[in-house]
């Protein structure tokens, strides 16, 4: 099974619910998981900054094989450049597309 979680949110304890979710599935043994994927658009971007407050636990889930995909569109509406973001990240032209695109492939939609 593969599963995308969208995450829009600038509230970094929302996030880190978020990335708790995402920890939740690759640790439960009953679910067999194929890949995990996360794409935040809106203000949830900047939890992608190297000092975000929950940058290491990106960090982490990237060493588990979590992707992690920012929207462009977002990162030019905040005035965030690129390469301010953790080198886990890949950046996206649309998150909403990455969705869909996602989506289209066979993964189970999560809204966080």
């Amino acid at each position: 099974m593969r599963t995308v979680f969208h995450l829009t949110t600038g509230d970094p304890d929302e996030q880190a619910r978020g990335l708790s979710s995402v920890a939740n599935l690759l640790a439960d043994e009953s679910v067999d998981v194929d890949g995990v994927a996360v794409v935040a658009n809106a203000d949830a971007v900047r939890m992608f900054l190297s000092g975000a407050t929950n940058a290491d636990r990106v960090r982490k889930l990237a060493d588990r094989g979590v992707g992690f995909r920012a929207c462009s569109n977002s990162l030019q509406r905040a005035d965030i450049l690129p390469g301010r973001l953790l080198d886990a990240v890949e950046v996206v032209p649309s998150g909403v597309g990455e969705l869909t695109r996602l989506q289209s492939e066979g993964y189970a939609y999560v809204r966080l």
